[in-house]
């Protein structure tokens, strides 16, 4: 009987009223549009750091913090049109494209944005034998870093600077944390949605008011 219980209390755990699941659509709904607006803040800033950097001659992975953060655009929309329409398979690919950003994308953009800072920081100044982009990397090849005193006017002529302007690549990582939150949010109200059953509400039950003969009957048997 215990277990009967316990088993019963567990289904009704995983359903979900009418009211409750358009809650949860509307607060899906939210948190697309933070993505989106977040996604779109951080494409204008990376490419605002990009456009510094190949103006003052520096090196640092363009195209890397564009793509990553038009993923987040993307998966704004794709969570927003979801929560519209409540297609499964629509709030499937959120929770798909939530983990993506949580383990991948957001750890990479702190990643990168962090060795730009200490680079720019520290003034360091790097060069290879060999071409960044080349298809193929030579035999015997070799790349080298130097950062602070060190670099000399000799060094600074035959090297190059590595980094972008620190306050750039500040905001970036903060917006990428604030999109770390969102994702976690997303997958989190997502999943709720996908698990767990949806039940209608039970329909309303009008109260008639009683008429002259059906009061006087309820008076009748009073007495």
């Amino acid at each position: 009987m215990h277990q009967d219980r316990t088993q019963l209390a567990y289904l009704k755990s995983k359903q979900l009223s009418e009211t409750a699941t358009m809650k949860l659509l509307s607060i899906l709904k939210m948190l697309a549009q933070m993505h989106v607006f977040l996604g779109i803040i951080m494409v204008v800033m990376s490419a605002l750091a990009d456009y510094i950097s190949s103006r003052i001659n520096t090196v640092r992975f363009h195209g890397l913090l564009e793509v990553c953060s038009f993923y987040f655009v993307v998966m704004g929309i794709v969570a927003l049109l979801g929560a519209a329409s409540y297609r499964r398979g629509l709030v499937i690919a959120t929770v798909v494209m939530s983990i993506h950003a949580i383990l991948i994308l957001v750890p990479g953009i702190v990643i990168v944005s962090s060795f730009d800072i200490h680079f720019f920081k520290h003034e360091c100044y790097g060069a290879c034998d060999w071409h960044l982009l080349s298809a193929s990397l030579p035999d015997n090849s070799r790349c080298q870093i130097l950062c602070g005193e060190i670099v000399d006017g000799h060094h600074k002529s035959m090297m190059t600077r590595l980094g972008t302007d620190y306050r750039l690549d500040a905001g970036i990582i903060g917006l990428a944390g604030a999109e770390l939150l969102v994702a976690i949010a997303s997958l989190v109200v997502s999943s709720r949605i996908i698990c767990c059953e949806v039940i209608p509400d039970p329909p309303a039950v009008e109260m008639e008011p009683l008429n002259s003969e059906g009061k006087e009957m309820i008076e009748i048997s009073t007495q």
